[in-house]
């Protein structure tokens, strides 16, 4: 077992979730990690041709170029597409 140091504000916050579920403040704590590594080893690899189109959107939305409803639709119908390419 690793001993991890938290911060104040998070030792308080785990202490109140563990009190509230009547839970031993280890395994609250412990909890906690999982939900982190898993969202954080799980997190989605982006294609280069993603990037590609993220960057060109921010462009546009700092020109302040708008966008209709279908061609939202078409960018995550062809974002999920790539995604299937990888």
């Amino acid at each position: 077992m690793a001993n991890i140091e938290v911060s104040e504000k998070h030792a308080e916050q785990l202490k109140s979730l563990a009190s509230q579920d009547s839970r031993p403040l280890k395994e609250v704590a412990d909890d906690a990690i999982g939900v982190y590594l898993s969202m954080r080893l799980n997190e989605p690899i982006l294609t280069d041709a993603q990037i590609s189109r993220l960057k060109t959107s921010l462009a546009q939305a700092d020109r302040g170029d708008l966008v209709s409803q279908d061609q939202v639709e078409s960018f995550f119908d062809d974002w999920e597409k790539e995604a299937t390419t990888r």
